[in-house]
């Protein structure tokens, strides 16, 4: 190698450390998403069509970090829903004239998306969980017996087995779409509550953006309750139920401002969302019952709806 081609090559690899390691700090963490905060400094149309996003919950199916610069945004996609990236196309085609607006999509692989509508697919932690399975089993069936009663292992290849496999497998895609959705809303929620309520949050656009923050919590809510209706039939139930334990949250009351009572609801949200998929996926293939009773899903997704039921309270 020649070398007055050493400092050229020299400069270019410390660039491109320079710009990985920038880009690595601003990534999203796994199941989190990251979005910038459009404040007073970036023009009304930009924030306009970055509230308009999470209004029409196109962020439900497209994990987006929006990037504002002085003259326009950059707009990094990675699509789950190709019929919502042509709606966030559609929103932004407009502004093209008069912003320099780039959109940058990368698409997963769909044919490697595991199918959970097999029998084979059920989840050890529901297969085994013996309340689950009894609040499934059909009470109907010709071949209904107890649960514990199979020893040799002889209800295998009982049709009846298959439809509950099939049903716990449903229960289980269920649970966690409906925990998915309540982190990814719960996760916009800083950066819409700071857009809402915050100190710097353009005035021309707050109560857009309060509207929008109030819709993701009522979500936020609704997912919470779902939840707690459905894992309920999962938790074990002993003869002399002991008095429920405290939430391990503090109360709502804590939070005075409106944003604290947003950051309280995300905070909880993602949390109980990540608890959900190790019930669904713990590390023994069991339910954990040291987490259910003493740290009971049930109170923090109770905890959670009233932290949910106070802001919107306020927020009238």
């Amino acid at each position: 190698m020649k070398w007055h081609l050493v400092l050229p090559i020299a400069l270019l690899i410390m660039a491109n450390a320079a710009r990985s390691s920038s880009l690595s700090n601003q990534a999203p963490a796994p199941g989190r998403s990251f979005v910038s905060v459009p404040l007073r400094d970036v023009p009304a149309p930009l924030r306009d069509v970055w509230l308009r996003f999470h209004e029409s919950e196109l962020c439900l199916n497209l994990d987006t970090v929006f990037v504002f610069l002085p003259k326009g945004m950059e707009i990094w996609c990675r699509v789950k829903d190709e019929r919502s990236y042509q709606e966030l196309v559609s929103m932004v085609e407009p502004l093209r004239s008069a912003y320099r607006i780039e959109l940058y999509a990368t698409r997963p692989d769909r044919d490697k998306k595991p199918s959970t509508s097999g029998t084979a697919d059920t989840l050890p932690s529901l297969w085994n969980n013996s309340e689950l399975r009894m609040y499934m089993r059909d009470p109907f069936s010709i071949r209904y017996y107890p649960i514990f009663d199979d020893p040799n292992g002889t209800r295998a290849s009982d049709p009846s087995d298959a439809e509950l496999r099939r049903r716990l497998s449903l229960f289980g895609d269920q649970v966690l779409d409906w925990a998915r959705k309540m982190e990814r809303l719960a996760s916009d929620l800083p950066a819409l509550g700071n857009a809402a309520y915050g100190t710097d949050a353009p005035v021309d656009t707050r109560m857009h953006a309060r509207a929008v923050c109030q819709d993701h919590a009522r979500e936020v809510g609704k997912d919470a309750s779902r939840l707690l209706e459905s894992l309920s039939h999962a938790l074990p139930r002993g003869k002399n139920p002991t008095s429920p334990s405290q939430p391990q949250y503090a109360p709502a009351e804590a939070a005075h401002s409106p944003y604290d009572r947003v950051m309280l609801i995300s905070n909880q949200a993602v949390d109980l969302a990540q608890r959900v998929v190790r019930f669904l996926y713990p590390q023994t293939h069991t339910v954990n019952l040291a987490d259910l009773r003493e740290s009971s899903l049930v109170d923090a997704l109770k905890a959670l709806q009233k932290t949910v039921s106070d802001f919107e309270s306020n927020s009238r």
